[in-house]
């Protein structure tokens, strides 16, 4: 354990159970003094207390390790108990208690659950006591054991914030590096490939020239990854606050961004009215976006593009998604298109990071859209699922609530 004595004070005092463990002990024994203390080699320092004897001991004080008996309690990591000192073969001449004048005493070991020695759950009295049966022993030994679990659950909790905290640092680190250190470079090498072909057109062999137009191709599809990859990252936690927005609205504006892609497939959107609902707007703007250009991306040749959108607000308890919860009302809106579709055993897999069923024919789709998608919606404590149907199109699901 890293000796951090000021956070060992904080994370005991943080146990909320504590002080009714402290009061129980004196209740049931009548040990005037009921202390938490870590213990090391060097130091044993009061981390929680109930002082009946005006000891005058608080967290955070110290005594000297070796004028204390839990220095010999973490010596041999083995309780010690006193019914009487003066009547105790082994303590009745000891330094400590005539140093702090008791005569009954118990200090029992704190071991975490890695193996390490903390300290000790102990008490003393001025007065002899009956303590060394097991009734006594059994209540220090489990709320010791108790004190141990909490301990752990902190250390644990703080593990996880520090690896949320280092997670939330390499996206941020991220964020940087993509939409610099790496665009940066691919919008050269876009913008040289350019320049060879305008320049030096006459004088390029047609295969050279397909290599170059590749190498744009692929820069740009990787600057598309990386737009869609910060985008992601963007969307990794709630970040705005609930707005109560028609939902009609962010239609029409995505209606406007793709009126070109809309043009050229020869495609519409068939819109129910659409309720309003408390969300981040920017975000689920755009969640829908991603499940429009998706049917666009996988439209059929064999076909006009239709999407049609739709929607119900109902109970939980009403729909079928297992997932819902059952007092909890839903908008439920339906993206449905006449593309390509997909096999029905993909439904779940079409979110997962990259996965694109048909990357040849659909070079241009990051496979990150429908991810984006997921998290927008786990944002919203709502949820979203998928129903292909292979060349005969493919809907999409998604469950909000109405109140947040």
């Amino acid at each position: 354990m890293i000796e951090n004595f000021e956070q060992n004070v904080e994370d005991i005092q943080s146990i909320k159970i504590l002080p009714t463990i402290l009061n129980v002990i004196n209740q049931s024994t009548g040990l005037g003094f009921v202390a938490v203390a870590r213990v090391t080699p060097n130091k044993w320092l009061t981390c929680g207390v109930l002082d009946n004897l005006n000891f005058g001991l608080t967290p955070g004080d110290e005594l000297q390790v070796e004028t204390t008996i839990c220095h010999e309690v973490r010596q041999a990591d083995k309780l010690v108990v006193i019914d009487h000192v003066d009547n105790d073969e082994i303590f009745a001449k000891h330094h400590t208690p005539l140093q702090y004048g008791f005569q009954s005493y118990i200090s029992v070991p704190i071991t975490l659950q890695d193996g390490t020695f903390f300290g000790t759950l102990c008490a003393l009295d001025p007065a002899p006591n009956k303590l060394n049966n097991a009734k006594v022993i059994g209540m220090f030994t489990s709320y010791a054991e108790l004190i141990s679990f909490h301990l752990d659950a902190i250390e644990k909790m703080r593990l996880k914030d520090l690896e949320i905290k280092k997670k939330n640092f390499q996206l941020e680190s991220f964020d940087f590096v993509s939409s610099h250190d790496l665009q940066e470079p691919l919008r050269k090498i876009q913008m040289f490939s350019s320049v060879i072909l305008e320049k030096n057109n006459q004088n390029l062999t047609n295969d050279v020239v397909r290599y170059l137009d590749g190498i744009k191709n692929e820069s740009q599809r990787m600057r598309n990854i990386l737009n869609d990859l910060l985008v992601f990252s963007e969307y990794k936690k709630s970040s705005q606050e609930f707005v109560a927005t028609d939902l009609n609205s962010l239609v029409e504006n995505i209606r406007k961004r793709l009126s070109k892609e809309f043009s050229e497939c020869n495609g519409k959107i068939v819109l129910d009215e659409l309720p309003s609902v408390p969300i981040m707007p920017d975000q689920i703007e755009q969640l829908f976006y991603n499940l429009i250009i998706n049917a666009i991306t996988f439209r059929s040749n064999q076909c006009d593009l239709e999407i049609s959108i739709s929607s119900k607000i109902e109970k939980g308890i009403d729909l079928s998604y297992e997932k819902l919860d059952t007092n909890t009302t839903y908008c439920t809106l339906t993206f449905t298109d006449n593309g390509t579709g997909f096999d029905p055993r993909y439904n779940e897999k079409i979110f997962g990071m990259f996965n694109r069923l048909d990357k040849e024919k659909h070079c241009n789709s990051t496979g990150i859209g429908l991810t984006i998608a997921r998290r927008i919606t786990e944002n919203h404590n709502g949820f979203i699922i998928a129903n292909g149907n292979l060349n005969k199109g493919a809907s999409f699901t998604v469950y909000l609530p109405m109140k947040q």
